[in-house]
């Protein structure tokens, strides 16, 4: 028997409202059981239940898990206070770092429109601050750019144009950038090139961590971006040019739709058509 086509949309909330409120993962196999239980009238094929379980995942309510069989989770809507275990760093550093951190994200991005873009030469594009996503799932944290510049390039003797997706990552001191250098690796999953920025300072020419960050840039392929005042690009040194990574598509469209707004996806639908 197919599925009544009527009331798809009653299976599709009843699918979500199925699965662990908390966001741990079900199996398929689990699920597709529990959604036949709710409705035992009917009879649901193993096509049926895949269209309407890609179909909110499509819509953002459901994200893909491992497993055997595979495995879905509900992708949290609301920020929820995170509470520190024991020895955590204490509450307020934490959020010292945070703001000294944030603060940087807004001018840097103005920079990188007013500066990268036309430097490059990049149009169309669009340009978000995607570093703050609350505790919506996005697949963890060193899946949130602070910065991404979504682009397409164009070359005079190459017939086909250029889609490009750059993160930044952006730390306010040299003691906090080590992290960022594995964080902007983990963006090669679906990131075209990857740049990790901090100010730039005198003592580097003598500082070993220095050299480690430039040797761990080089090694992963990572833009190391050094700035003296992060609201002016005339101060902007590109210490390391990013080497051009190629991301599996559907990991570069995941990202994009978990993490671009609404809006930017629209205008990026708008460019292919």
């Amino acid at each position: 028997m197919l599925m009544d086509l009527q009331r798809r949309e009653e299976f599709k909330q009843k699918l979500h409202e199925l699965t662990p409120p908390d966001g741990k993962a079900i199996s398929n196999p689990t699920l597709r059981e529990s959604l036949q239980s709710a409705f035992p009238g009917e009879q649901f094929s193993l096509n049926d239940y895949w269209d309407l379980r890609n179909s909110l995942i499509t819509d953002g309510k459901l994200e893909k898990g491992r497993g055997r069989g595979g495995s879905v989770s509900r992708v949290a809507t609301e920020a929820e206070p995170a509470v520190p275990g024991a020895g955590s760093t204490p509450p307020t550093v934490e959020i010292a770092k945070a703001v000294a951190e944030a603060s940087l994200y807004e001018p840097f991005q103005k920079c990188i429109q007013e500066g990268y873009v036309p430097d490059n030469d990049l149009k169309p594009w669009i340009c978000e601050i995607t570093a703050f996503q609350g505790r919506r799932s996005t697949g963890g944290v060193w899946t949130r750019p602070d910065v991404t510049l979504i682009a397409i390039q164009t070359f005079v003797f190459v017939p086909t144009k250029q889609f490009d997706v750059i993160t930044f990552e952006i730390k306010p001191s040299i003691e906090t950038a080590m992290e960022g250098v594995y964080e902007c690796a983990a963006h090669s999953a679906f990131a075209n090139r990857s740049y990790l920025a901090f100010p730039d300072a005198d003592a580097y020419d003598t500082n070993p961590l220095f050299d480690r960050i430039l040797d761990e840039c080089e090694r992963f392929g990572l833009g190391l971006i050094l700035f003296g005042e992060v609201a002016n690009w005339d101060t902007y040194n590109f210490e390391v040019s990013a080497k051009r990574n190629n991301p599996d598509p559907r990991s570069v469209n995941d990202f994009i739709k978990a993490q671009i707004s609404e809006k930017s996806r629209e205008e990026i639908q708008r460019w292919f058509r």
